[in-house]
């Protein structure tokens, strides 16, 4: 069995961030370790994120990279430009490969540390990594482009590539118009268009994390990085549909899979 490592943020209600990341490694046959980077508390109305004291993540990560042999990497909620500049130092030091989810809570150019945010996964972050899974505004933020339809995620997949990351996958969502649910993967050779019927529903969050800690997972069991894609969007797409409603709103199912082959299985006896 692979070793998987997760650098990104708890959450409150375990539908995303390390959770969701813990639970899909789970699924999928890999061993999950974390490092936990920030804890946002979520409520109705509110998310209160508190990132936590770089040195202290640290300590996290030397404790599970002198010890375990890690053969894949994602990072998810950073929170900080010392928190990239952190994990760059240990994962050059460790020469782990990456997964990027970059995850972005800043609205660009607001602020200077938000630039100065923004400014660190484009030049510190995204070079180490051999995927990234941007959405549609993580996309824009990262690429500088504004995307409003689906023949755009072309150009701006190969603006990010060229910021280092040889693999960049954009998730459409249910932004843009249409009835499906369009993703586009530039690759270093060509580029792959995946597309869906959208899903309606309102069950959606930890969705994001659990695509990127999908591709992660198949990725340590040296799937090709198309076929990864591939296998975490009918993973994603399964938790979605079977999603579980927690107050108002509700996370996706990362069982969702397990649960169908059950079935399946017992159909067949």
């Amino acid at each position: 069995m692979q070793n998987v490592l997760t650098i990104a943020g708890s959450d409150s209600l375990a539908g995303g961030g390390l959770q969701a990341d813990l639970k899909t490694f789970e699924e999928l046959n890999v061993f999950g370790l974390s490092a936990t980077t920030s804890i946002a508390n979520i409520f109705p109305d509110d998310v209160s994120i508190k990132v936590l004291d770089p040195e202290l993540v640290k300590e996290q990560l030397d404790s599970v990279l002198t010890q375990v042999p890690i053969a894949y990497a994602k990072t998810g909620l950073l929170g900080s430009v010392a928190m990239i500049e952190l994990v760059k130092q240990e994962l050059e030091e460790n020469n782990l490969p990456l997964v990027v989810d970059p995850v972005l809570v800043f609205k660009e150019g607001e602020t200077a540390e938000e630039v100065d945010y923004l400014a660190a996964m484009k030049n510190d972050l995204l070079p180490l990594a051999s995927v990234t899974t941007p959405n549609l505004t993580e996309a824009e933020q990262l690429s500088g482009l504004k995307i409003e339809s689906i023949g755009q995620l072309p150009q701006a997949a190969q603006r990010i590539q060229d910021l280092g990351c040889p693999n960049v996958i954009i998730k459409g969502g249910s932004r843009l118009s249409g009835n499906e649910a369009v993703d586009y993967l530039l690759t270093e050779k060509q580029g792959y268009w995946f597309r869906n019927n959208k899903i309606d529903t309102a069950i959606t969050n930890g969705a994001g994390c659990t695509f990127s800690a999908a591709i992660t997972a198949f990725l340590a069991q040296e799937k090709s990085v198309v076929d990864a894609v591939k296998m975490a969007k009918e993973f994603v797409r399964l938790a979605i549909i079977h999603g579980v409603t927690i107050g108002d709103s509700g996370s996706v199912w990362q069982g969702a899979t397990r649960q169908q082959e059950d079935h399946h299985a017992k159909k067949s006896n």
